[in-house]
């Protein structure tokens, strides 16, 4: 019997390999992409010696577009896939005028160039297979990111272009899902410059939670039909308040805030 197959991209670290480890266990063949071949390659050979399936791994840089164009093109002519989980992503911290535009024609590449391309090249795929589709968003997609200033936008793009692929293939058999991490104890931060121990959190309200559980609860939210995950009663609360609070209330709020970096993928 044919195995099935998964693409995850951004699958170096954090959520990426939270995926991996669980599609493994759910006896998923991979294709894991990311920018360090070093940890791909151990990731590989840790999945296939723990169980007992293949696991191939592909080296680039979605900001490049060769690379994307690369990994575009193998997804376009795979023979099965049955789940394609776009996790690449990151943050650039600073104000939107003190970023050069090349590092935010990169991030809005890998965050939307990325996630659209792959998206339809697999459909076809995906849909023969009634399989599932996961794009990984934020709890930042419901609020403004002033210190960086396309991360909550793009974010935002990913959670509601999920949301519409959700609602139009439904009936299809495809299981879309808009994963909208909070605070999620991965690389994410420390490549801003934060010491993850200082900045997570252990309890209260910005409690941070492990990448696997925040994968975990994914898997129960795609099993009961849901088109939005979000982990934790924290950031559920969160969710919830942001969508309830009048806009100018979350302005003013903000203004008046700290400075935050926002984003947990």
């Amino acid at each position: 019997m044919t195995k099935p197959f998964a693409v995850i991209t951004g699958a170096s670290s954090g959520l990426g390999a939270a995926f991996a480890h669980s599609l493994a266990t759910r006896g998923y063949d991979l294709l894991l992409t990311g920018r360090r071949e070093d940890k791909l390659q151990a990731l590989c050979l840790k999945l296939e010696q723990l169980h007992p399936i293949s696991c191939q791994y592909r080296c680039g840089d979605l900001a490049e577009t060769d690379d994307r164009q690369a990994l575009l093109q193998e997804i376009t002519l795979l023979p099965r896939l049955d789940a394609l989980i776009n996790n690449a992503g990151y943050a650039e911290d600073g104000r939107f005028g003190d970023i050069d535009w090349s590092r935010h024609q990169a991030l809005l590449d890998v965050h939307i160039q990325a996630t659209t391309q792959f998206t339809h090249a697999a459909l076809p795929n995906l849909l023969a297979h009634r399989g599932i589709l996961v794009n990984v968003a934020s709890v930042a997609s419901w609020m403004p990111t002033p210190q960086s200033a396309l991360y909550g936008p793009t974010k935002a793009y990913i959670r509601s272009f999920s949301e519409s692929l959700a609602l139009a293939y439904h009936r299809s058999g495809l299981k879309v899902l808009a994963l909208c991490p909070g605070f999620t104890v991965t690389e994410f931060h420390e490549k801003l410059g934060l010491d993850p121990a200082e900045f997570y959190r252990s309890r209260g309200l910005v409690k941070a939670w492990s990448a696997e559980a925040v994968v975990e609860r994914a898997f129960k939210d795609l099993d009961k039909g849901r088109i939005v995950s979000v982990k934790g009663w924290n950031y559920r609360l969160i969710v919830g308040l942001l969508r309830l609070l009048p806009m100018r209330w979350l302005h003013f709020g903000m203004k008046h805030a700290q400075v935050a970096r926002y984003g947990a993928d």
